[in-house]
């Protein structure tokens, strides 16, 4: 495909999202929520340069059976994303710490010892979320349209560009789909109703089967890997991991 055929191709893959996506792999998912930036006091510490983020919050549904975190997808509330799991409950523990079968099911020994900060913890609330009956009748937004903004020839210099912690995938037989979200600021467009991504179409598929993307500094080579085995300090120092999180459906849960 060239440039059109490829930007025409991903604007049609997302003509069906409405800010829901689904992911089926656990282990995935975990990962995911791992590298979300934080919220709150939380996420200004962090900008000062001041600790590290110490929980998450990640409530499952008991009623429908899922996890679920909203993030935000565009600089309105409009665009709030929801990603979730679809499982029964995976551990009984409201609090649950690097010892939680959430994390030692999930995670490499190695990983829970590199990514988890000391005390971390995942609080796993029992919530039902009603937003999608508030935004109904007079309540009701315009549909949100989303936009490919930009068309990345080169998925390291995507990753490098945008310092990416994680890229979404969605599978296609034609070609794979590997976007982000971009939060940037257009006077001319309503923010409210549209957002954007940018995209890397992959015609060979090359990636769908793993789960990092590792690229040492001051270089543009990428190792795949499936997970993160021993490194020493150093070599984990100067090295940019990137989770790649397969999308199974756009649908609500």
């Amino acid at each position: 495909m060239n440039s059109e055929e490829k930007y025409q191709f991903a604007v049609g893959k997302f003509a069906e999202f409405h800010n829901y996506l689904e992911i089926e792999d656990f282990r995935k998912f975990l990962l995911l929520i791992l590298n979300l930036d934080a919220g709150g006091p939380e996420a200004m510490m962090q900008q000062l340069g001041m600790g590290a983020k110490r929980k998450v919050i990640l409530p499952y549904d008991p009623e429908k059976h899922f996890y679920y975190t909203k993030v935000m997808s565009g600089l309105s509330y409009h665009n709030q994303m929801m990603i979730y799991h679809k499982s029964k409950k995976l551990s009984d523990e409201f609090l649950n710490e690097a010892t939680s079968p959430l994390f030692t099911k999930f995670l490499s020994t190695y990983e829970r010892k590199n990514l988890l900060p000391g005390n971390f913890k995942i609080l796993t609330p029992e919530v039902a979320d009603y937003t999608q009956s508030i935004l109904q009748g007079k309540n009701a937004s315009k549909p949100i349209v989303t936009g490919v903004e930009s068309l990345f020839f080169d998925l390291a210099e995507m990753i490098v560009s945008q310092q990416a912690k994680f890229l979404f995938l969605m599978e296609d037989p034609t070609a794979d789909i590997l976007f982000s979200m971009n939060i940037s600021f257009n006077p001319n467009m309503d923010a409210d109703h549209i957002q954007m991504v940018d995209v890397f179409v992959d015609e060979e598929h090359k990636y769908r089967d793993h789960t990092f993307i590792r690229m040492k500094e001051g270089t543009m080579e990428m190792d795949l890997l499936d997970e993160i085995t021993e490194l020493s300090h150093g070599d984990l120092y100067k090295s940019h991991f990137t989770i790649l999180v397969p999308i199974k459906s756009l649908n609500a849960p």
